[in-house]
């Protein structure tokens, strides 16, 4: 059976985030956080992936934190997986350059994510 996070537990993702990175720390709309959290549950995706991916997707869409958006929108669907027993297995600089790349052109779609993910994700 999957494993997710929590809406307190992506909090406290973003506030690692924040700690470790900088910037403001707060929540802009809860409701879109809690969207986010609650969407890799609807039992639509088959893979702890597709539901790493679609967290993502919505955390990077629904844009739910002052700041730290997108460091936690990939944070917490490393968390996912891990939980999940798998994990992100890219480097640093081929997260960032995908976060750039799918901002850039406008690609910041669950599909794209999850090729991204599969293509980078090992078992623990």
């Amino acid at each position: 059976m999957a494993e997710y996070l929590t809406v307190i537990e992506v909090l406290t993702v973003h506030e690692a985030m924040i700690d470790q990175f900088g910037g403001t720390d707060g929540i802009r709309d809860l409701g879109a956080l809690e969207s986010a959290v609650f969407r890799p549950q609807t039992g639509y995706y088959a893979t702890p992936i597709e539901e790493a991916a679609a967290l993502m997707e919505s955390l990077l869409q629904n844009h739910p934190f002052l700041d730290g958006n997108k460091r936690t929108a990939f944070a917490a669907a490393d968390l996912h997986l891990r939980l999940n027993g798998l994990m992100f297995s890219g480097t640093p600089a081929e997260a960032i350059d995908f976060m750039d790349e799918i901002f850039e052109d406008n690609t910041v779609d669950a599909a794209v994510i999850s090729e991204f993910l599969r293509a980078h994700s090992s078992e623990m």
